[in-house]
C-alpha cells in the first residue's frame, strides 16, 4: 500500500495488525507525519497566541506605570502593593514582585500578563507562557528599558517562534516515539503464545495503532477541552490489543496415525 492509504486505513485493527510487516523506516516516516498533523492545531495557537500577548504587552507598558526595575532578573517595585490595570477585552496586567498571587491561581485571570519575581508569564485562555526575565539580558533594566528589550523581542518574534515550532515539534515527537517504545514493551506480556510476535512487529503495531488517537485527541485538547495524557496511552494500547488479537492463530498440522 501507498503511505496515504497506510495513513487513511489506519483505523482498521486488520491494517494495524498487518502494519508489522512494514519496513521500519516507513513506519518512522509515518510517525513524523502523524505528530505534525495531531500537534499542529496545538502549535499554531501557541503561536497566535505568542503575538497577541506580545502586541498587548507592548501597548501596556505604553501607559503609565509605577516605577519598578529588573536587577539581575528579579523584579522590584517601591509599592509593595500589587499592581493591577484592567485594558480592552477583560486584558489584565498585573505587577506582582511580592507572589501576592501564586502561580496556581493565574489561569483565573483567563487573559493578561503577569510580571513576577523572576519572570513574565502570559495568560491566553488560562495557559500560561512563562519567559525568564534573564532571556531579556542586562543585568539591571529600568521599565523603559524593558520596554525597548520587548519592542526588540518583537521585531525578530517571527523568527523566534519559528525556532520554538520546530522545538516544540521535535519535543513532541520524541516523546511520541517514547511512548511507542514503552508500550510495544508492555505488549509483550500481552501477547498470546500461539501468535508469533516479537518485539519488532509489536513496535511497528503500537507506531500504527496511535494515529488516531493521537490525532482526534490532540485536537480535542487543543479546540475543546484538556484531555490527561493517560487517555493517549489508554486508548493507543486498547487499539493495539485489538490488532493483536485480530492476527489469525496458525493452523496446526493434523498428525497422521501410523
Amino acid at each position: 500500500m501507498s503511505f496515504w492509504k497506510w495513513f487513511t486505513k489506519c483505523y482498521d485493527r486488520k491494517v494495524v495488525a498487518y502494519s508489522r510487516l512494514r519496513p521500519i523506516t516507513s513506519t518512522i516516516w509515518h510517525v513524523l507525519f502523524v505528530m505534525l498533523l495531531a500537534s499542529f492545531p496545538f502549535v499554531l495557537s501557541t503561536m497566535i497566541s505568542a503575538v497577541a500577548n506580545v502586541e498587548h504587552l507592548q501597548e501596556t507598558l505604553q501607559a503609565d506605570l509605577p516605577d519598578f526595575q529588573l536587577v539581575n532578573g528579579e523584579l522590584s517595585m517601591e509599592h509593595e502593593e500589587v499592581y493591577i490595570a484592567e485594558h480592552t477585552n477583560d486584558y489584565l496586567f498585573v505587577i506582582d514582585p511580592n507572589l501576592t498571587y501564586p502561580k496556581e491561581e493565574l489561569p483565573a485571570l483567563h487573559n493578561g500578563v503577569v510580571l513576577q519575581k523572576q519572570e513574565l508569564i502570559m495568560i491566553d485562555e488560562g495557559h500560561l507562557q512563562t519567559v525568564p526575565y534573564l532571556l531579556l539580558g542586562g543585568q539591571q533594566l529600568s521599565g523603559d528599558q524593558l520596554k525597548a528589550r520587548i519592542d526588540d523581542l518583537a521585531g525578530f518574534l517571527p523568527i523566534l517562534l519559528g525556532v520554538v515550532s520546530i522545538l516544540m515539534y521535535a519535543a513532541l515527537a520524541g516523546t511520541a516515539f517514547l511512548g511507542i517504545t514503552a508500550l510495544a514493551f508492555i505488549g509483550l506480556a500481552f501477547r498470546q503464545k500461539q501468535r508469533f510476535l516479537t518485539y519488532r512487529h509489536l513496535w511497528l503495531m503500537t507506531a500504527h495503532a496511535f494515529t488516531y488517537p493521537a490525532i482526534v485527541l490532540f485536537w480535542i485538547d487543543t479546540f475543546l477541552w484538556k484531555v490527561p495524557f493517560t487517555a493517549f496511552v489508554l486508548a493507543t494500547f486498547v487499539y493495539l490489543l485489538l490488532a493483536m488479537k485480530s492476527i489469525p492463530l496458525p493452523k496446526q498440522k493434523k498428525r497422521v496415525a501410523p
